[in-house]
């Protein structure tokens, strides 16, 4: 017997690290009969065995996350193109207070966003979304690029005696969509649990890049990834992931065959600094060029001097010229006899290139292949 059905079929796949799980459909309405369903079926069931097969072979082959909670860089499902209509659903997993990854399905894309944190964006504006902003929080200002964009935006700031969303005044927005750092969520009087805002149909996206104490160059890359997901603009997040991977491998050509440069990467405050390591930021973006980066966390001058750098990165906030930071060793006497200081290699570092930069990783990459091979000068 024949007959007309509409036929929808789900595919799920979990990327390495629980980063980005997505939902893709396509619906067939045709005069089939039961025989051919059938055949379908089996022939999904085979599809499905043979994606789980490959989804497998790329976790065990690909580098472990250095610590979770973590998240991978997002890749494309095959079975619908990211141009199709089909696109939505997309189903993204987000870190609630927990740290636990939790889901959220979003139906459509998100018009009505609410952005946190200079890092999303920028991101944001760099993938071409902002129309699809609201309203922005702690950011005052951004890229020179972006500048244009960013002045048609409203700001929290407009309207609150606070730089960060608050639950009330973010509800009476009517928001479908939340983006920012886990202390946003974290913090009741703030936003509040992820939970809160899912039930009630919004969305929410966590960054990676401030969620742990490892940090990396990947979760950079997996935030634009995952954000770029959520608005089905993989095509631009990949072109701006593959240009800055193209100066990483600068730096690595230019690191092999030589020692690595042992680096510091430091923020002065009272009398201590704050250690950018390995496992910060632009620790790990260093050590990707190639360089050594040394400390683990708050260190003091006698520190410094017995790890004796080739070479110093003064990271230092807005209100401190990059003058001012290099000064802060160079002018320092107990540091006179560090090979950095002598030979004038400290060089400025502004917050937003060390902490969570986001779309201006590429300019962090470019800062280091400048300063420790001179390419680019």
């Amino acid at each position: 017997m024949l007959q007309r059905v509409s036929f929808w079929w789900t595919v799920h796949i979990d990327k390495r690290g629980g980063g980005l799980h997505r939902l893709c459909r396509t619906e067939e309405r045709n005069e089939i009969s039961m025989k051919k369903i059938l055949a379908i079926v089996l022939s999904l069931t085979l599809a499905l065995s043979l994606a789980a097969c490959t989804g497998s072979g790329a976790s065990s082959s690909a580098p472990a996350p250095s610590a979770a909670p973590s998240a991978s860089a997002v890749r494309p499902v095959s079975t619908a193109s990211a141009n199709s209509e089909y696109y939505y659903p997309v189903t993204l997993e987000v870190y609630n207070n927990a740290r636990e990854l939790v889901p959220y399905t979003f139906e459509q894309c998100p018009e009505r966003t609410l952005v946190y944190g200079k890092n999303n964006v920028e991101i944001m504006l760099a993938l071409g979304l902002e129309d699809k902003i609201l309203m922005t929080a702690d950011c005052s200002s951004v890229l020179p690029e972006y500048e244009e964009a960013f002045a048609e935006l409203d700001r929290v700031k407009n309207h609150q005696d606070v730089g960060y969303f608050v639950k009330e005044y973010a509800l009476s927005l009517e928001p479908d969509m939340v983006i920012g750092w886990y202390s946003l969520f974290n913090i009741e009087d703030r936003m509040g649990d992820v939970g809160f805002w899912h039930e009630r149909g919004i969305g929410t996206y966590t960054s990676i890049s401030v969620l742990k104490d490892d940090q990396s160059l990947q979760n950079e890359y997996a935030d634009i990834r995952n954000i770029a997901a959520i608005y089905n603009k993989q095509e631009k997040a990949e072109e701006i992931i593959a240009e800055i991977e193209a100066d990483v491998a600068k730096g690595k050509q230019a690191a092999a065959g030589s020692e690595p440069q042992r680096i510091l990467i430091a923020e002065k405050y009272g009398g201590e600094y704050d250690i950018y390591h390995a496992k910060s930021c632009a620790g790990d973006i260093a050590a990707q060029l190639g360089a050594e980066p040394l400390g683990e966390k708050g260190w003091t001058d006698e520190q410094i001097v017995e790890a004796n750098p080739e070479a110093i990165f003064s990271v230092h906030v807005s209100s401190v010229t990059d003058e001012e930071a290099v000064n802060l060793f160079l002018d320092n006497p107990a540091l006179a006899s560090v090979d950095a200081v002598k030979n004038g290699r400290v060089y400025p570092v502004e917050y937003g290139l060390a902490y969570t930069p986001g779309v201006r990783t590429g300019l962090t990459v470019k800062m280091f292949l400048k300063d420790l091979y001179g390419i680019g000068e």
